[in-house]
């Protein structure tokens, strides 16, 4: 219903023009005060274009808000002891119906995010906690500008870090034959998806979010002469970076527009270039499952972000031997360039996977298996 002075639903509109929210609730759906709090602060904070940071967070956090509460523990009578705890239940114990262990990683954030609410709490005088006050005077009172990592946790010296370390896994590449395997039986509707993902190393959202104005036109195409194609793309942390694209998969994508895409079902689908059968846009969700179905049905393990550590794996090769045939280039860069990575650490784990894959690597380990026949 509008109000006086509101005469449209557009002046409505200024109400809404926020980033994705995310809510957690108590048994009876009631939002939780300050953990609701944490959450929209850090909503505000987050550069995500996809809200996929606060989801990210909710999904930690609740875990710890659980811990506490089968535990009988109020939050605001959490101590260092109780997150201890927390950190060990989550390295060592097994976790939901499949009783598996979570990864390092996804231990990590979530006891990053726990002593992050805690540490937001006791600055803002808000949700005041023995752990808080550990976490702040921990820190020295400073302030994290990561929405990823609080003070207290990053700390060197003597004093063991709170969260667990994390353990840096090679990216996995996906072998010639796979990529064959699935390009043959993946279906049409997403086969071109499929293509922008492993070719020019986006991400899935961001290969759903293109736009059909983000493309040359056919002529734009024609004076590139078949080479790569500079495009805009919106990267992870609402980023506008170039990305560089065949020209022949840019060409099959403006014929995909013109023939075969599905008519939008709204006029608010009518700029994106990629369309689900009922005319909506197809989420990432989608697109990961039918990756899934692909993979399980060629027997292969790969998950869907696996073509992109296969583009930037191959990639990098190709520098490399680029590099190495005397022309001045940096390849390290210019693959941190081209994957839209903000630090270039992340860049370098595909160095090592592709010397930890070499044919010099190959050749050692194959004379150790002759040996031992």
């Amino acid at each position: 219903m509008l109000t006086d002075g509101e005469s449209t639903d557009s002046d409505l509109m200024h109400y809404f023009n926020v980033g994705a929210m995310a809510a957690i609730v108590d048994q009876d759906g009631v939002p939780l005060q300050w953990p609701c709090a944490f959450l929209a602060e850090t909503a505000l904070k987050s550069r995500s274009a996809t809200g996929d940071t606060v989801r990210t967070y909710a999904e930690a956090l609740v875990p710890w808000l659980e811990f506490l509460r089968a535990r009988k523990i109020e939050p605001s009578h959490a101590t260092e002891e109780h997150l201890s705890l927390y950190r060990n239940h989550l390295v060592n114990d097994r976790h939901g119906k499949t009783l598996l262990q979570y990864a390092s990683s996804t231990a990590n954030h979530r006891v990053v995010v726990a002593a992050q609410f805690h540490q937001w709490g006791q600055r803002r005088s808000v949700m005041e906690s023995p752990l808080g006050n550990f976490l702040h005077e921990r820190s020295g009172g400073r302030v994290s500008q990561s929405l990823t990592r609080p003070v207290a946790v990053r700390v060197a010296g003597p004093r063991s870090p709170i969260a667990p370390r994390v353990i840096k896994r090679l990216p996995k590449v996906l072998s010639l034959e796979e990529i064959s395997r699935l390009f043959t039986i993946v279906p049409g509707r997403y086969r071109l998806l499929f293509q922008w993902c492993i070719t020019t190393g986006t991400r899935r959202f961001e290969a759903c979010s293109l736009r059909i104005e983000d493309l040359p036109t056919a002529s734009g195409v024609a004076a590139m002469d078949g080479g790569l194609i500079p495009i805009d793309v919106l990267r992870k942390g609402s980023r506008v970076s170039t990305i560089q694209a065949p020209a022949k998969l840019v060409e099959a994508t403006l014929w995909h527009v013109l023939v075969s895409r599905p008519k939008p079902a709204a006029a608010e689908y009518d700029g994106l270039v990629f369309l689900n059968q009922h005319g909506r846009p197809v989420s990432r969700a989608s697109l990961t499952r039918a990756f899934r179905r692909c993979a399980d049905e060629i027997g292969s393990s790969a998950t869907f972000h696996h073509m992109r550590h296969t583009f930037a794996v191959r990639v990098l090769e190709a520098l490399e031997n680029y590099q190495g045939k005397g022309k001045p280039m940096n390849s390290i860069k210019a693959l941190q360039v081209m994957m839209g990575h903000s630090n270039i650490a992340t860049t370098e784990l595909y160095l090592r996977a592709m010397e930890a894959s070499s044919d010099a690597v190959f050749n050692a380990l194959d004379f150790l298996y002759g040996a031992s026949l």
